[in-house]
């Protein structure tokens, strides 16, 4: 008898899933309630698992470029360290979209609808792969429901131009954060980081302002790329999900931002997304525990994201 499996939400980790399962065993269905934010995003670095995945279902975006790490910097430019060895190859988030997009089987059914009681869907399995915000969390465990605010604001561009090699990597100190890596095509990939009282739903040019106030004892080269950012960057508040100590219950899963949305800094966030649907399809293809699959998974992800959020607190705090 042909399973149906319900994802709630088609985003990385919801793609992947519908991707990687069988479609001659499972009627699978992705409800996703915008899908007009495929084509909106900056740059997400793809370390080697998440690029297996994607290679395997022939979505990985075709590039040979791979930045270096480059180095860590006070905030006014001084070199604390170099940091030796390639870092993740970065990809703009439409492309891999488009490429995860294109991977799913013709048999997924998919449709525009926004999930606000996931309990109610007719299906023998509800993934959650609804982001931070998840549905589907609190029907996993229901004390990690809400989402968690952080007081941090982030900023991420990409503008035209390779930056020099002396400026590449990250700029720490005094409660701000600013990262830079040259992309394909020859662009430059920047974020920013730092706490504000602001809240959402943000006006930019507001948040600019704000950041280039903070952000005025920078390195020149941050400075530059906040003095040259437009309408086009994107601000968003920086949320966490809560701990969880399980993924699975009954019939709901949850998978991605939905388990484990963690803050930016160890460049994780899309690739455990990725390896979460991986892992997940081929348990379920096989007919596994899914206690099983959570064993391995949760250990791994809490404990980026609880990596992720001292790796900002150490940055911040940096003289």
């Amino acid at each position: 008898m042909t399973q149906r499996i319900a994802v709630v939400g088609g985003g990385i980790a919801g793609l992947t899933l519908a991707a990687l399962l069988d479609p001659s065993r499972f009627e699978v269905t992705i409800h996703e309630a915008q899908p007009e934010r495929a084509v909106a995003g900056s740059a997400l670095g793809l370390w080697g698992a998440a690029r297996r995945v994607l290679r395997r279902i022939g979505a990985l975006p075709e590039t040979s470029f791979r930045p270096t790490a480059g180095a860590l910097h006070r905030l006014d430019g001084r070199r604390l360290v170099s940091l030796h060895g390639p870092g993740p190859v970065l990809v703009d988030r439409p492309t891999l979209l488009a490429q995860l997009s294109s991977a799913v089987p013709s048999s997924v059914r998919r449709l525009t609808e926004e999930v606000t009681h996931p309990a109610t869907l007719d299906a023998d399995l509800i993934v959650g792969a609804d982001g931070v915000r998840s549905r589907v969390r609190g029907l996993v465990e229901p004390s990690a429901a809400e989402r968690v605010a952080t007081s941090y604001v982030a900023l991420r561009g990409i503008r035209c131009g390779t930056p020099g090699s002396g400026e590449v990597g990250e700029y720490w100190g005094g409660g701000r954060l600013c990262g830079i890596a040259p992309m394909p095509g020859d662009r430059t990939y920047w974020f920013t980081t730092h706490r504000s009282t602001l809240t959402e739903p943000f006006e930019v040019a507001q948040v600019l302002d704000e950041a280039r106030e903070q952000f005025t004892s920078a390195a020149p080269v941050v400075r530059r790329l906040l003095d040259e950012a437009g309408p086009d960057t994107l601000a968003t508040a920086l949320w966490v999900a809560p701990r969880l100590a399980s993924y699975a219950r009954g019939r709901f899963v949850v998978i991605g931002d939905a388990a484990h949305a963690m803050l930016p800094n160890l460049g994780r966030g899309a690739c455990s997304a990725i390896v979460d649907a991986a892992t997940l399809a081929d348990t379920v293809n096989s007919g596994g525990d899914l206690r099983r699959w959570q064993a391995r998974r949760v250990p791994a992800t809490q404990l980026a994201r609880v990596g992720s959020a001292a790796l900002m607190r150490t940055a911040l705090a940096t003289p």
